[in-house]
């Protein structure tokens, strides 16, 4: 049973599991058959990437038992060979001889409850005066929803993890377990609850000061958090969010977030535009720096130096591209710099040293579009075997989860997709996700 700390928010998430699971039951790729988890599932593969960063493999057979990968093997292999009882047991084949199979990619940087340029969160037919009173129960159910729908999006695109890093309320926590639970469909969610803002007085996640800070952490860690996000830095939407603006957190504070995650053994990510920003806070001992737009050659040291990861976000220049041309100064000239420095900064990192690990700010930029991060990488300099590498190897490795996912290895779980075109030659081959499988549990089926 889905168990939800929140009481309010219980009475109405039962319901909204109601009427989600309908919206997942009408999903063009999604069927109780598809969802069907097999004791054994045997892959023919015309060419597979066990490995991202070393070559393919042509024409083999990926075993999996029970969710996870039993064995890589030479050929085609008949299930008979493999399972000795395969009258009885129960055993399902993907023929995808025709296909490129590659690990299940994962995005670290989404907001699954966020639609850029939506205006969801306005009352939804209830009465002003009821609005006000239960407006915090009501929004947390509307964002579980959107959230749920934007999951399974997240998830027939190819993307088998994600880490949301910043969603209001309790519904994130919710939806990540009943997906756990196998009761609604979405990629495995490591997520943040509120982000960690400066603020004296501005709602949830809000610190100013040593004890407030490791207070706001704590209640964060109190709702279930896999890891904990910080704002380093204003927005880069706002005028704050400029090339030399300072950390909106002092040392103190920031060392004091830092540190109370530890104590839950929680990694940090942290939200920097700025140069000063991102240089102080990869030097207290963060996991990665979200956005990192304007990381120069001393961040790029300090970042290696201490093993901090960099997720670009590259895909918010879609949005930048539209906006940039009804801008006016200060926010003109500050758009400008994001489309001369982020892209070109990103492959500097790469260069120095610096691993990067893919997030596409979906929320920000469109869900199920992921993949297009990548393209975006390749298209600044990147190879494209870099690019999946970001995706999968260096992604498992920051969620602190590469003896689990990230590769197709035995032991490893059985999270893997399947493309027509070779995504090494062409990156954009993985934005048509042709089959899915998470887990062992084949998600979006080969048409």
């Amino acid at each position: 049973m889905l168990q939800i700390k929140c009481p309010k928010f219980f009475l109405v998430i039962v319901a909204v599991l109601g009427v989600s699971s309908s919206l997942v039951a009408n999903a063009e790729t999604v069927s109780e058959e598809n969802l069907h988890m097999p004791k054994w599932l045997i892959v023919h593969a015309g060419m597979v990437l066990p490995v991202p960063g070393k070559p393919p493999r042509r024409n083999a057979t990926i075993v999996v038992r029970d969710g996870r990968i039993v064995e890589i093997r030479d050929g085609q292999i008949d299930a008979t060979q493999i399972v000795t009882d395969a009258s009885s047991a129960d055993v399902e084949t993907l023929q995808l001889l025709d296909k490129f199979v590659l690990p299940g990619l994962m995005d670290m940087h989404v907001h699954l409850s966020f639609e850029f340029g939506v205006d969801g969160q306005q009352n939804h037919g209830a009465s002003e005066e009821y609005a006000r009173e239960h407006r915090s129960s009501m929004d947390d159910v509307y964002n579980f929803v959107t959230a749920q729908d934007n999951a399974r999006k997240t998830l027939m695109a190819g993307y088998t993890t994600v880490r949301n890093v910043g969603s209001d309320g309790w519904h994130i926590f919710a939806l990540r377990d009943a997906i756990n639970d196998g009761n609604i469909v979405g990629p495995r969610i490591l997520t943040s609850g509120y982000t960690i803002h400066a603020g004296a007085d501005s709602g949830p996640g809000a610190c100013t000061g040593v004890e407030s800070c490791r207070r706001a952490v704590r209640a964060q860690i109190d709702m279930g958090a896999d890891l904990i996000k910080v704002y380093g830095t204003c927005s880069g939407s706002k005028p704050c969010g400029y090339e030399t603006a300072p950390a909106v957190f002092l040392e103190d504070e920031l060392r004091a977030i830092i540190e109370t995650a530890a104590t839950r053994e929680l990694k940090v990510a942290v939200h920097a535009h700025g140069t000063a920003a991102i240089n102080l806070v990869a030097s207290l001992g963060v996991a990665s720096i979200e956005h990192g737009s304007f990381n120069d050659a001393e961040s790029r040291r300090i970042m290696k130096k201490n093993s901090v990861y960099l997720v670009p976000t590259l895909s918010v220049h879609d949005n930048i591209k539209k906006d940039i041309v009804g801008a006016k100064e200060p926010m003109l000239g500050i758009m400008q710099n994001f489309r001369d420095k982020h892209g070109p900064g990103m492959l500097a990192a790469h260069k120095a040293g610096v691993k990067i690990a893919s997030g596409s700010d979906a929320g920000v930029s469109q869900h199920g579009n992921n993949a297009h991060e990548l393209e975006y990488y390749v298209e600044y300099g990147l190879t494209a075997e870099e690019a999946i590498v970001a995706a999968t190897v260096n992604a498992a490795d920051l969620i602190g989860m590469g003896d689990e996912l990230g590769t197709l290895e035995p032991g490893k779980y059985a999270d893997l997709i399947a493309v027509d075109e070779n995504p090494l030659e062409n990156i954009s081959a993985l934005m048509d996700v042709a089959v899915v499988v998470k887990g062992g549990q084949i998600v979006k089926a080969p048409k």
